[in-house]
């Protein structure tokens, strides 16, 4: 059952990119992760995984998302260091709701 949805997902995602390239936002989640690895196996170097640190992640998170894809793995891992960009923007923010909304904003 898993194998065949597997494959018709390679192929899906063949047909889709063709001859193009895509890009895949990559988390190190189990999802993000899955996908990521799908899409390598249909479109192997045609497929650029962007990772942002955000400076939320568990201790030595990053380190091992770009260990397990970039060199194990073998994709096109784009690594994005914006730990900065979002302790920054949430100097000052104790409220959870505006919280949330900044770190949204922030990341689009």
């Amino acid at each position: 059952m898993w194998k065949e949805f597997i494959e018709e997902k390679v192929r899906e995602i063949r047909e889709t990119v063709s001859d193009g390239k895509a890009i895949i936002a990559l988390s190190g989640g189990v999802d993000s992760s899955t996908a990521a690895i799908i899409a390598h196996k249909a479109i192997g170097d045609k497929l650029y995984a962007v990772f942002v640190n955000t400076g939320f992640l568990r201790k030595g998170e990053p380190e091992f998302v770009i260990k397990t894809f970039r060199d194990e793995f073998r994709l096109n891992l784009i690594y994005v260091d914006a730990q900065e960009r979002f302790f920054e923007a949430l100097k000052g923010i104790i409220d959870p709701e505006q919280k949330r909304k900044i770190i949204g904003k922030t990341f689009i």
